[in-house]
């Protein structure tokens, strides 16, 4: 559980980008490559983008948090801009499949993350970690779509070979 103060932290920091209420949902151009609801049940965490073949699957990936019906953070606001200013990262930990993808708005970093079969939103501020909001149950996950939307995470253990097809594995 999240500590009131970094909720409130958090709530904070979200609202630095918040767009004007609309729909969380994917739109109907889109897909859901990964989407979970809080453990609080009170806010969804989803990841859309649109497929398009020609460009080699999905592209214009966008994060989407906040209660059905009004989300408080849709990044980037532009989707087209999700592959550049967004980056993922993958391994194996031991035996458990890790996945991360990770961008920076407005000061704060925020990382989503799937291992097993959870996964949350954490929102640091330079390398103080500010709040983690889990998901209440397992999410609706496509990681390697999220791969091939996103750029690649260089600052993971293992460099190119983190985004890789193959996920590489820690020792």
């Amino acid at each position: 559980m999240v500590p009131r103060t970094c909720m409130s932290l958090l709530s904070a920091s979200l609202a630095l980008a918040c767009l004007p209420a609309q729909a969380l949902a994917c739109a109907d151009d889109e897909a859901t490559l990964f989407s979970c609801v809080t453990k609080d049940e009170t806010k969804f965490i989803q990841l859309c983008a649109v497929r398009d073949d020609a460009a080699g699957g999905y592209q214009s990936l966008q994060y989407r948090y906040g209660p059905e019906g009004a989300p408080e953070l849709i990044f980037p606001e532009d989707r087209r801009q999700g592959k550049s200013a967004m980056s993922f990262a993958h391994a194996f930990d031991k035996s458990t499949y890790v996945w991360s993808l990770r961008f920076a708005n407005k000061g704060y970093t925020y990382r989503i993350f799937g291992e097993g079969d959870g996964a949350a939103v954490e929102v640091w501020k330079k390398k103080k970690l500010l709040a983690q909001v889990m998901c209440n149950e397992r999410p609706y996950s496509y990681p390697d779509d999220i791969r091939r939307a996103s750029g690649c995470d260089m600052n993971n253990p293992f460099g190119a070979a983190g985004c890789s097809e193959n996920p590489p594995s820690r020792k």
